[in-house]
């Protein structure tokens, strides 16, 4: 396998942790959404996005998703090993990723209709800030882990 520039961008990796993280990111703040609605022990609802259980739970979703968006900042950087993450690549990183999380919400929550869609002034309007909360995690994410990375090797 060739050797990767430090400066290269790689779309297909990119692409793949992106698709990773996203299925992640969906399937912990499902998961917190109904251990809160279990233990709260709210009278259900129609309308999901109002009940008190998923109100208390998006308070979460920011933290998780810097979470699981800079440990795949870490699946996408870890062939470099010892290298430094440039951080221009780290930026580059966490804008495709934005403008693919913004594609696929709006897509997946907005565009087609299912259980978890809604209007588009509900997912942008009406989860104002914690939608925004999590597209600056999904931003950031890279340039923490480059961040760290660059503090870490500055340690050792």
């Amino acid at each position: 396998m060739p050797a990767v520039q430090p400066t290269e961008f790689r779309y297909t990796r990119a692409i793949i942790t992106f698709f990773a993280a996203y299925v992640i990111v969906t399937l912990l703040a499902v998961a917190l959404s109904m251990a809160a609605e279990a233990a709260m022990h709210n009278p259900p609802t129609l309308d999901m996005v109002h009940s008190p259980s998923y109100v208390f739970a998006e308070k979460f979703f920011p933290i998780i998703n810097l979470l699981v968006w800079t440990a795949f900042s870490w699946v996408y950087f870890k062939l470099r090993r010892n290298a430094p993450v440039p951080t221009r690549e780290a930026l580059t990183l966490g804008a495709f990723w934005l403008l693919f999380a913004i594609l696929v919400d709006y897509v997946g929550f907005v565009l087609i209709k299912n259980p978890f869609s809604l209007s588009a002034h509900d997912f942008y309007i009406g989860q104002f800030p914690w939608i925004y909360l999590i597209y600056l995690a999904i931003l950031v994410s890279p340039i923490l882990y480059a961040t760290l990375r660059s503090k870490r090797a500055i340690a050792t």
